[in-house]
């Protein structure tokens, strides 16, 4: 809730801002400037919820802080330095409901074995006390996680999979080897493997790997802009549709809410909740990319084509617009472009990869 707070403020004082420049038409009231702080007119809750470090007059103050790159929003100064933590958790109806997804920065999920979907999460700006439960690699997985320069943590995975982790060199945490992981009794194996930011970083000091990493991402909008493209309110993003053996299949589905400009989340129609808070995962920009996707052996483990071009749909604002994406080789930046050929910016707030094959599609209205 905190965060949805902050962000609806961040949102409004960067409107405010650049109101000249915002697709908005209505008039809004001028700001009070002043250095380092934006200070506007917040409404009071409706209910008791507000928090004792939530800004009570409408004052963001940017001072000790830095615009997180994987956000686009405030963050303290001092995380500025954090290597990104990217954790392969697990989606199985078993494992479910995950811990910490609410806390991550940029979230993507993949088709693996099965037509069952895989999480991997980017955590940047905050250190999760309790995360799973985590699974295991595979290669295309990895070709995303690069991108970050980050702590790769996972447990176990395919042997292509663990060769390349090796070849890359990536800073490796693996739940097979390292001490860093706990099985909790709430769940089953395979699916209640744990751990924490905490233990993590203990690990990675251990193994002597750099504290910090290089990585860039997408840009953003200074101000948050509705894309001039179709409706898209309800979308849905269909991994497996059911059969006699599985009555529910694997869809996920966002809803938007035009008050707090975010995306709500739901997996099989029911909505998808964090295991720490009890509370709806939301974000602000949906990007769908869709990757060649086929088996490649009797376990029905997937090749799934992630270097090169090929298309997909971006959705934020409640618009979606179709888009164009390329990534040059294995470490490369996906970068993505509208259909004539600009990058396409992001809405401040949390980022979804929905990682689709080429022969479905996301629908939506």
């Amino acid at each position: 809730m905190k965060f949805r707070r902050c962000l609806a403020t961040y949102m409004i004082v960067l409107t405010l801002i650049a109101a000249v420049g915002c697709q908005k038409k209505e008039e809004v009231p001028p700001a009070d400037l002043s250095e380092n702080t934006v200070t506007i007119v917040v409404p009071k809750p409706a209910d008791d919820t507000a928090q004792a470090d939530d800004p009570a007059d409408g004052a963001i103050d940017m001072e000790g802080k830095v615009i997180n790159k994987l956000t686009g929003l405030p963050m303290e100064e001092t995380l500025e330095s954090n290597r990104p933590i990217v954790v392969m958790l697990d989606n199985q109806y078993s494992a479910r409901p995950q811990a910490a997804l609410e806390e991550a920065d940029v979230v993507y999920e993949f088709l693996a074995e099965g037509r069952i979907t895989r999480y991997m999460a980017v955590f940047y700006e905050n250190r999760p006390e309790h995360i799973g439960p985590v699974r295991s690699s595979r290669p295309y997985f990895l070709l995303k996680a690069l991108e970050y320069d980050p702590y790769y943590v996972h447990v176990g995975g395919s042997m292509d999979a663990l060769a390349k982790i090796k070849t890359y060199k990536m800073a490796d945490i693996d739940g097979l080897v390292s001490g860093a992981f706990w099985r909790e009794k709430h769940k089953k194996i395979p699916h209640n493997m744990y751990t924490s930011a905490e233990v993590l970083l203990k690990d990675a000091a251990g193994r002597k790997y750099n504290e910090s990493g290089t990585f860039s991402f997408m840009p953003f909008y200074e101000v948050f802009t509705e894309p001039d493209g179709e409706v898209a309110t309800e979308i849905s993003c269909v991994y497996k549709e059911p059969t006699k053996t599985d009555k529910v299949g694997y869809t996920t589905s966002y809803k938007y809410n035009n008050e707090d400009h975010l995306y709500y989340r739901y997996t099989n129609n029911g909505a998808h909740n964090d295991e720490n808070s009890g509370i709806q995962l939301t974000c602000s920009n949906i990007v769908v990319q869709y990757a060649k996707t086929k088996v490649i052996d009797s376990e029905g483990r997937l090749q799934v084509t992630l270097v090169g071009s090929g298309t997909g749909d971006y959705f934020t604002g409640g618009k979606t617009i179709p888009i164009k994406w390329e990534k040059a080789d294995e470490r490369s930046r996906t970068k993505f472009y509208t259909e004539d050929g600009k990058e396409i910016k992001l809405n401040p707030g949390k980022t979804w990869f929905q990682i689709m094959e080429t022969s479905g599609r996301a629908t939506y209205q």
